[in-house]
């Protein structure tokens, strides 16, 4: 059904017969109901040429390259968020496929070959990432060189990295949580050498979390959240690593993540496979949630939006929704086909701010892109590994968006066979005509 919508927009033929004006505008009408044709509502194609010159001029004119057909639209000033957003529409207009780039599949540490599971870009350097893998182990990756920075071989305790949390005022610390349940504190500042290899050792030990899945600090640094394949979640100091309160019962089945607000440090939200998303706040003790919201599916994971104002629900098998924070009500359903399968596990992040959201699933080799003002589809990204032909096996295990490039995005690719992880960073605002790596990547048939 999708790729038939999205062909009304463009269709001029049908039936071998040429479409009636009628026809075309009504293709055009559906189109523009379900899919965005260009980010930020943008109706037109525009050279990048164009948008800087409006920009340096201070005008929304459109500039042809010949001085003749100089049309000035307006002369009042656009905003500089104005113009990134033309330049942003301009360069997605013009990418034919987006350009990727795996970023561990050839990277080493200690002389072993990275295998990823858990990733987290850094909240203040924007060319570094938290890599947590397979092995236990976590590495800090320059992620535009490709080089190591500084590995944590936290212990041997420690099995497949699940959780990661970069602090937000103190930048350097990360919180690494493992599937078993150990719990660490790390400052990569205090990375030493030692027979030529970086380690970091741990600066905090944490009283242990059974069946860890997901680990948050708050906005102030001073708390942060464990939760996992459990009814429980877990509130620590920072500082001691000391557990403050174990939160009993809060759900019916197991809570996947919790995650604090961005802005205020005594919020925070849990999602739960029982279906519902909770709120709750510290001052009150909590006994009981300030709200709960249901999903018809088990939720897979929640986030708030950067400014706090949304919540972005991932249920299972492409059940996507955005709430209003406050008081839990529905703001956008983004309507994605499911598959039917209760094994395909989606996630969901917010790109650009909050202007976008991208999704995948467990199950599909298929990245959404959505607008969060509309609810409308921008595009959708296809995997395709080369070498067999086929894109089952190639699955979007997890993604997040890059918080300081728009429209760029980095997901953890699960291949079936073999079977390994892989991170591959995507940027929609460049084209590239040939795949790495055996991997190709093109936008799909949702825009």
């Amino acid at each position: 059904m999708d790729s038939v919508i999205t062909s009304l927009g463009r269709m001029e033929v049908k039936n071998d017969s040429p479409l009636k004006g009628g026809e075309v505008e009504r293709g055009k009408a559906i189109f523009s109901k379900y899919y965005e044709y260009l980010p930020y509502k943008r109706q037109h194609r525009e050279s990048v040429l164009n948008v800087l010159y409006s920009r340096e001029t201070g005008t929304s004119s459109t500039y042809c390259c010949k001085p003749s057909r100089r049309r000035c639209a307006s002369s009042a000033r656009k905003s500089q968020c104005f113009y990134m957003r033309s330049l942003c529409a301009a360069k997605f207009g013009s990418s034919v496929q987006p350009l990727s780039c795996p970023i561990t599949n050839d990277t080493k540490e200690a002389d072993r070959i990275l295998r990823p599971r858990q990733f987290e870009y850094h909240p203040a350097d924007s060319s570094l990432m938290a890599v947590g893998t397979l092995d236990g182990d976590v590495v800090v990756l320059n992620h535009e060189t490709g080089n190591v920075v500084a590995c944590i071989f936290p212990s041997l305790s420690m099995n497949s990295i699940l959780g990661l949390c970069w602090l937000k005022q103190q930048p350097s610390k990360l919180l690494v949580g493992s599937d078993n349940g150990c719990l660490r504190l790390f400052d990569i500042n205090e990375v030493r050498t030692k027979t030529g290899d970086s380690y970091c050792n741990s600066s905090v030990v944490f009283d242990d979390f059974e069946l860890l899945t997901s680990v948050h600090v708050n906005s102030t640094d001073d708390r942060c959240l464990a939760s996992g394949y459990s009814k429980k979640v877990a509130i620590y100091d920072i500082c001691s690593g000391q557990r403050l309160q174990l939160l009993t019962d809060m759900h019916r089945e197991p809570i996947n993540v919790a995650k604090f607000s961005n802005h205020s440090p005594n919020l925070f939200v849990t999602s739960s496979f029982d279906r519902d998303v909770k709120m709750w706040d510290l001052r009150q003790a909590p006994l009981r949630p300030c709200y709960s919201s249901r999903s018809s599916r088990g939720n897979v994971m929640v986030v708030f939006s950067p400014d706090d104002l949304y919540l972005l629900v991932s249920a299972v098998d492409n059940e996507v929704k955005q709430l209003v924070s406050v008081d839990g009500r529905l703001h956008t359903d983004f309507g994605i086909v499911s598959t039917g399968s209760c094994h395909n596990y989606t996630r969901s992040y917010y790109m650009n701010g909050r202007d976008y959201i991208i999704t995948g699933s467990s199950e599909e080799a298929t990245i959404r892109i959505c607008c969060t003002h509309t609810g409308r589809r921008l595009r959708d990204i296809s995997l395709e590994v080369q070498d067999t032909g086929r894109s089952s096996s190639i699955y979007v295990q997890s993604l997040r968006s890059d918080p300081f490039r728009h429209f760029h995005m980095a997901i953890l690719a699960a291949y079936a066979r073999p079977s390994k992880y892989e991170i591959i960073k995507i940027n929609l605002l460049s084209s590239s005509r040939s795949a790495e790596g055996g991997l190709h990547i093109s936008f799909g048939k949702g825009g």
